[in-house]
């Protein structure tokens, strides 16, 4: 049949995955425009509703747009219909749209009366309410038929997140992660946690995991970089090693990074290191002002003197 609006046809190779790279910008700008311009179009408002969906992408709002018209449409989507509901039953929660959320969750509860998917998503809606309790309660039921169930174990995370109780919340994630050590995701909201009671040195760890399950992340880097330079003192070598690895993977447009390095250079002169030398601390300086300058020329030239003169005051001080 006919393609939906804005959606391409390709032919795949034998054996070849689909790959994020496969939802690409211009496709979901091509789908979002189609959607808007046809607004009773099911199937344009369908094909967005699967690339944000598959994307994996946090557009709530364009979700509740475009997917309250599919929600009375059962017939036209076929088996997909009751992952569209899912799908805008959490973005309606998202943009506090209780009563969307509620017939979407009722539709699901009628469907599928002992699916555990269901269940975790009755308790997100207590959470949403503000009845922690009540969610914690439907969690811990959940966790009695199925105690290996990680999305579950971390919505118990969520709940204590919700209600800022931080340290209840990091002794959680914490034994998740004794079971599930390959998460990257909840590593990252460890160390997030950790930053937040400014626990450095323990979200250093965990984005050293980050590293290790992603090495070739310029992101992960930079961050354990801003981390160490936080840190001080001794860690300021390592964070200048990071800023420099995360600079290696991602030479271009990577200003955070060459922020950073050009501050460890600068901190190098308070914080004398025997280990490092002084040739060496010039020229990354040098190296990181060349590139800043060229960088904020291009893409914000009225910010380029302030930068220019932040980054003189720091050669200065390199040069005494």
């Amino acid at each position: 049949g006919a393609s939906p609006p804005g959606t391409r046809r390709r032919r795949r190779g034998r054996g070849e995955a689909v790959t994020m790279a496969t939802f690409a910008i211009g496709d979901f700008e091509e789908l979002r425009v189609a959607a808007e311009r046809s607004p009773r179009s099911v199937p344009a408002a369908q094909a967005l509703l699967k690339h944000i969906r598959m994307a994996k992408m946090r557009e709530s709002e364009m979700v509740v747009r475009h997917g309250s018209k599919l929600v009375e449409r059962q017939a036209a989507l076929g088996d997909e219909y009751w992952s569209v509901l899912e799908q805008v039953f959490l973005a309606a929660l998202d943009v506090d749209e209780r009563s969307l959320a509620q017939t979407c969750l009722q539709a699901l509860n009628e469907q599928f009366p002992e699916s555990t998917r269901v269940k975790r998503l009755v308790g997100i809606s207590r959470e949403a309410m503000g009845k922690y309790a009540e969610a914690e309660e439907i969690y811990k039921g959940m966790l009695e038929e199925n105690p290996a169930n990680q999305l579950v174990l971390k919505r118990q995370v969520c709940v204590l997140k919700a209600q800022n109780k931080i340290p209840a919340a990091i002794k959680c994630l914490n034994n998740y992660l004794k079971q599930f050590q390959a998460d990257a995701n909840a590593w990252q909201e460890l160390a997030d946690l950790y930053l937040s009671v400014s626990k450095y040195e323990a979200a250093a760890f965990c984005y050293e995991e980050l590293v290790l399950a992603n090495p070739t992340s310029h992101i992960n880097h930079c961050r354990l970089g801003e981390i160490y330079y936080t840190l001080g003192g001794k860690h300021i070598a390592k964070a200048r090693k990071y800023f420099a690895q995360s600079l290696e993977l991602k030479k271009t447009n990577n200003a955070r990074a060459l922020h950073g390095l050009a501050a460890c250079c600068h901190a190098n002169t308070t914080f004398k290191d025997r280990n490092v030398r002084a040739d060496v601390t010039a020229a990354l300086h040098e190296y990181a002002s060349e590139e800043l300058a060229k960088l904020y020329s291009e893409q914000s030239p009225t910010l380029l003197p302030k930068v220019e003169a932040i980054l003189e005051t720091q050669r200065a001080a390199i040069e005494k």
